[in-house]
C-alpha cells in the first residue's frame, strides 16, 4: 500500500546508504557462484578470454557481473518497489508524480543514472543529503524519489457482552436457615432476581343472605305468659 503524497516521508541519506550496503553483501553472495568458477579457471590458465579487457578496460567476466547486478536492481524495484535492503528499512521507491515508475525509468535509475551519480566522487549520491526531497541525482534524472513504506495493522478487540445483574446479597448454603429470619435477606429465583409478590386480586363482594321469615323476630317479654301456662296461680 503506497502512502498518499500528503503523508510521505523521504528517507534520508543514511537509510538509503545502509539499504544499498545490505543489497551489495547480498547480491556479492549470490555471484559467488560465478566468481568462484571463474578463479578456479584463472588458476589453470583457462579463463584469459573472461578477463581480457572487451570494452575499454572493462571484461567480458565483469560486463556479466554487472549486468547480473543491474538485473536485481532493475527487476525488484520495478516489480515491488523495493530491494531486499529497502525491505528490511521499510523503504521503496516511488514517482514524484505519484504513480508506479515505468520500466524505462527504473532501468535508466538503476544503470545510468547510478553511473552518473557516481561519475564525480559520488556527489550524485550526497546530494541525497542537501536536497528537499531526499533525492540524488539518479532520482531526478528518473523522477524518483526514495520513501518510507509502512504497512500499519490494526487490532480490532474482542468485543465484550456484560451481564445486568441487580444488587442482591447472595446466601451460602450453610446460612440458607438463617437468611430466612433475616428481613434484609431477599432471596433469589433462577434468573437472578428477587421474587416479585403476587398481585392482589380484586374478588367480587357477594350479596349478604336474606333472613328468613320475613324480617327479625320479636321476642315476647319476660312478664308475660303464654295462656294455658298452669304453673302459675292467682291468689
Amino acid at each position: 500500500m503506497q502512502n498518499s503524497r500528503d503523508q510521505q516521508v523521504y528517507a534520508g541519506f543514511f537509510v538509503r546508504l545502509a539499504a544499498y550496503f545490505i543489497d551489495c553483501v547480498i547480491v556479492g553472495a549470490a555471484l559467488m557462484a560465478i566468481r568462484i568458477p571463474v578463479w578456479f579457471l584463472s588458476l589453470g590458465g583457462a579463463s584469459g578470454f573472461l578477463l581480457e579487457d572487451f570494452i575499454f578496460e572493462y571484461s567480458v567476466y565483469d560486463i556479466v557481473l554487472y549486468l547480473l547486478k543491474v538485473t536485481y536492481f532493475v527487476l525488484l524495484t520495478y516489480f515491488t518497489g523495493q530491494t531486499l535492503g529497502k525491505k528490511l528499512l521499510q523503504i521503496q521507491v516511488v514517482s514524484a508524480e505519484g504513480r508506479k515508475p515505468s520500466f524505462f525509468e527504473i532501468a535508466f535509475r538503476e544503470s545510468v543514472g547510478r553511473f552518473l551519480s557516481a561519475l564525480i566522487i559520488y556527489v550524485g549520491y550526497i546530494m541525497v543529503g542537501a536536497e528537499k526531497q531526499k533525492r540524488g541525482l539518479h532520482d531526478i534524472l528518473s523522477d524518483t524519489c526514495v520513501v518510507y513504506h509502512h504497512q500499519k495493522t490494526v487490532a480490532i478487540p474482542t468485543p465484550v457482552t456484560y451481564n445486568n445483574i441487580p444488587y442482591a446479597v447472595q446466601v451460602p448454603p450453610y446460612q440458607a436457615g438463617a437468611a430466612q429470619q433475616n428481613p434484609y435477606v431477599q432471596p433469589m429465583n433462577r434468573a437472578g432476581m428477587p421474587p416479585q409478590p403476587p398481585a392482589q386480586q380484586d374478588y367480587p363482594k357477594m350479596p349478604a343472605p336474606p333472613v328468613q321469615g320475613g324480617g327479625p323476630q320479636e321476642l315476647p317479654p319476660q312478664d308475660t305468659l303464654p295462656e294455658g301456662d298452669s304453673s302459675k296461680t292467682e291468689d
